[in-house]
């Protein structure tokens, strides 16, 4: 067919518009993730199932390469907008380090790659291994943030269950055949992807967890749910008791645990106990936790982390230590 190159592209831009309208929902009504998990099972199953169908001796052969464009075409829409739709959802609790950064940037480029057309059929679906990755990794991303916001179950459970979802799609497209030598190989190297996907997890934003703020100060407010003042930046040549607020947000029915922990210089000085949140606030639940430092140096750098009972960072905030006094004290800006 002629045009059938320019059909496909203009096709992919269209695709790429749907998504972007897929952002915008996701950012909205959250609670339609419960849909992407059937989006997953479609195309798991579809997936399993095409290359049987394709040589099924009932279908003729010059239909069987149109069945298999209708299949991948039903599996794009799919796997772009749950991807798309994933993308404002992490975006909202990620701080950025390096590890959460090369997450978000899987996730645009899986969903990128399910929204060109030329990429996904020709590159893709070909190669089981990478299609098998594809849909692993979009499966881990969309179970992980599903559980906590729809079904009120997070920590442990949430990422325990992704990674074994995760690990089941990527084992069943590499096990092509059910010879023992086959089915060896691919216990391995399942069991090599799940120990990636559980270390990996300091890299996986905490959603649907995020900072609101946080504050650092020498007291606590009399209610206390804030400080009595926050410092923009620390004096040298003083010391002395902190206390920080960090104001958490979860959504309502989510019981989460998160630590405090603060270091000077990239040291650390003290981890708090777990601190149980609960979900529900539209300010957030404030956690709140204090430490005493001896006397600070110019240009030093007090830092206080706020992470998951795993390992996962839901926001941090800095203060240098100045030479000049402290500006007045005002509203710490939202992470």
């Amino acid at each position: 067919m002629r045009h059938q190159g320019v059909f496909w592209t203009l096709h992919s831009l269209w695709a790429l518009g749907w998504g972007v309208a897929f952002v915008i929902v996701g950012k909205e009504r959250p609670a339609l993730l419960r849909w992407g998990l059937v989006a997953i099972g479609a195309v798991w199953g579809s997936s399993l199932a095409l290359p049987a169908l394709l040589s099924a001796g009932w279908l003729a052969a010059e239909r069987r390469e149109p069945a298999r464009r209708l299949v991948l075409w039903a599996q794009k829409w799919l796997l772009q907008g749950l991807a798309f739709f994933l993308l404002p959802l992490y975006h909202r609790s990620a701080v950025y380090t390096p590890g959460q950064t090369a997450f978000m940037a899987l996730l645009a480029a899986a969903a990128l790659a399910a929204t060109i057309d030329v990429v996904y059929d020709d590159v893709v679906a070909p190669r089981r291994p990478l299609h098998g990755t594809l849909l692993a990794f979009i499966a881990f991303a969309t179970v992980n943030v599903t559980l906590p916001m729809v079904w009120r179950t997070g920590g442990l459970w949430s990422l325990g269950a992704s990674g074994l979802l995760a690990t089941a799609v990527f084992v069943s497209f590499v096990a092509a055949s059910g010879r023992s030598r086959t089915l060896g190989r691919s216990s391995l190297v399942g069991a090599l992807f799940l120990a990636l996907v559980t270390l990996g997890r300091p890299a996986v934003p905490p959603a649907p967890l995020r900072l609101v703020s946080a504050r650092i100060g020498r007291s606590l407010a009399p209610n206390g749910l804030d400080v009595v003042s926050s410092f923009p930046s620390l004096p040298a040549g003083r010391g002395g008791p902190l206390v920080a607020v960090a104001a958490i947000f979860a959504p309502a029915g989510l019981d989460e645990g998160v630590r405090h922990v603060w270091s000077l210089d990239g040291k650390t000085l003290f981890r708090s106990r777990v601190i149980r949140i609960t979900g529900g606030r539209r300010a957030g639940f404030r956690s709140r936790s204090g430490i005493a430092v001896g006397r600070l140096g110019p240009g030093q750098r007090l830092r206080l982390d706020v992470e998951t009972t795993h390992g996962q960072l839901v926001g941090r905030t800095e203060l240098e230590v100045t030479d000049s006094a402290p500006r007045e004290p005002g509203p710490a800006k939202p992470l």
